[in-house]
């Protein structure tokens, strides 16, 4: 049996796809104009381009100052994942095993960067890296973008452990494995893919990252949102529209493997 709606009901509703709609429309078009502006073979930015083709892609290709920027931003994102999971799954397992004091203020610091405002940060990191002299170094953007993806490390991970009865570690020790034993072989075996999981998101996070390298890089640090930043300001390229196509497409395929480890490990 169906249930009629009022006239003001349906109006609502009505209002309510109008808005869905638009806010899809407004996320999906402008991402949609970038690919379509990426296969342009103008020289400058011109929609509709009279004229199509891959220049864009083989100007980016062919630049080694670009490339040199991807190359640099995967030298850079790598290890700052690594060392974001390295210290955020030994930290949520202690905090969420262990009868720790000041838990509730360790979970805050452990989201802090996420809820701090970036240039804020970026400033203060940026006059604390002048005093150990690591501006301008990759040393100092993997360490500050380590601590930006480390709370999607610590989020995931959390949420996953919670799911994990810590009577299965108690149950391998009434057995005789070690605390250590019980920790890798069960918790750490049972989180891994939510570590999967975290970290491309703490990967992702360092490869887009544009705030703090502008700061901490010295201008000496050239990754490809710092080339991008750099190329918007002093005059917009052609080629960044293949650049943000291909982010898109990565990021996406990163997400999307992310999304199916994570469910996984709900599973």
């Amino acid at each position: 049996m169906s249930i009629q709606r009022t006239v003001p009901e349906r109006a609502i509703s009505g209002v309510e796809m109008v808005i869905k709609v638009a806010v899809i429309l407004f996320m999906l078009v402008p991402a949609a104009l970038v690919v379509v502006l990426s296969f342009s073979a103008e020289k400058n930015v011109a929609f509709p381009p009279t004229h199509w083709g891959f220049k864009q892609y083989s100007d980016l290709f062919g630049s080694s100052y670009w490339m040199s920027s991807v190359g640099t931003s995967f030298v850079i994102a790598l290890p700052a994942a690594l060392v974001a999971v390295a210290v955020g799954v030994p930290a949520v397992i202690a905090l969420e095993r262990t009868r720790l004091p000041g838990k509730p203020v360790l979970r805050i610091l452990g989201i802090a960067p996420l809820i701090l405002p970036g240039v804020a940060y970026a400033v203060a990191l940026y006059t604390f890296y002048v005093d150990a002299g690591l501006v301008g170094t990759r040393l100092g953007v993997i360490l500050a973008d380590s601590m930006l993806s480390l709370p999607f490390v610590f989020l995931v991970v959390s949420a996953s452990l919670k799911r994990i009865s810590a009577d299965l570690e108690l149950v391998a020790m009434s057995l005789g494995a070690t605390r250590l034993r019980a920790t890798f072989g069960i918790t750490l075996r049972l989180l891994a893919p939510a570590i999967a999981a975290a970290t491309i998101l703490a990967f992702v996070t360092a490869f887009d990252e544009a705030v703090l390298v502008n700061f901490v890089g010295g201008g000496q640090v050239i990754t490809l949102p710092k080339a991008i930043y750099d190329s918007v300001r002093t005059g917009l390229q052609p080629l960044i529209t293949a650049i943000a196509t291909l982010l898109m497409l990565f990021t996406g395929l990163l997400m999307f493997g992310a999304t199916r480890w994570r469910k996984g490990s709900a599973d």
